[in-house]
């Protein structure tokens, strides 16, 4: 009998002194699980979801909390092989209402899958904000000086290729495998020069920066409305496009 009471004393030390320390969590290596753009053939596509109204509710709120300077977000999403976001890495945030009111966008993303040897697979997305790469100045422009249609419509100088020579293909959406095609509104003056513009057509914050920046430092040959130089507005697309 006493034999018995020892291995149950035994048994139940064993058992409650288990239970008196916390187990170490491993985490899995997600970049094995969910593969990076650089291990993909295809790149996951959003195909269901608006980039540029998520930039715009992150910007309100950024009003809302008074914050100052330049505010950057960079979130990696981890989509599954059906296009759905499993899981958000907050890479970088400064306020916690911005995290959530990316996340309340990103659950509802869907996505074209990465593939990788014709099959589909786990991958990541980066999604990225900076205001300080949002500020693109209409201050000194009124839409209503620039004529839409006139005799002569204004030309990049050295043509189209002109413009895509500017174009610089964002690092982080390269990386990220992000294309897509902006549609940019430019003001052009009496001399050529674009005086402001305004996406008409998102692709993305990033994207759409950079077709902007592309079209600013293009100059063009001033358009032309009974024989004078006149001010004109145009709509101008750039692809971005991987391979």
């Amino acid at each position: 009998m006493k034999n018995v009471i020892k291995s149950l004393l035994v048994l139940l030390l064993i058992t409650f002194g288990c239970k008196g320390k916390d187990t170490v969590e491993v985490i899995p290596n997600y970049n094995e699980i969910y593969l990076p753009v650089s291990k993909v053939d295809s790149a996951p596509k959003l195909i269901d979801g608006n980039e540029k109204e998520l930039s715009d509710k992150i910007t309100q709120e950024i009003k809302n909390l008074n914050m100052e300077g330049e505010v950057k977000l960079d979130y990696k999403l981890l989509v599954d092989e059906n296009g759905n976001v499993e899981k958000v890495e907050v890479v970088q945030s400064p306020d916690k209402a911005l995290t959530d009111i990316a996340v309340s966008q990103f659950e509802n993303w869907k996505f074209l899958p990465a593939m990788k040897n014709n099959k589909n697979v786990k991958s990541q997305y980066r999604w990225y904000f900076n205001t300080g790469e949002n500020k693109v100045s209409m201050a000194n422009v009124n839409p209503d000086d620039f004529l839409s249609e006139v005799d002569q419509m204004p030309e990049p100088i050295g043509g189209n290729y002109a413009i895509q020579e500017n174009v610089k293909y964002p690092v982080k959406a390269k990386e990220s495998g992000k294309e897509g095609k902006v549609f940019v509104r430019a003001y052009i003056d009496e001399n050529g020069n674009v005086v402001g513009t305004e996406v008409i057509k998102s692709a993305g914050s990033d994207l759409d920066v950079a077709a902007q920046t592309a079209i600013t430092k293009t100059k063009f040959k001033p358009a032309i409305q009974n024989g004078k130089k006149v001010k004109v507005q145009i709509v101008v697309p750039i692809a971005f496009k991987l391979g």
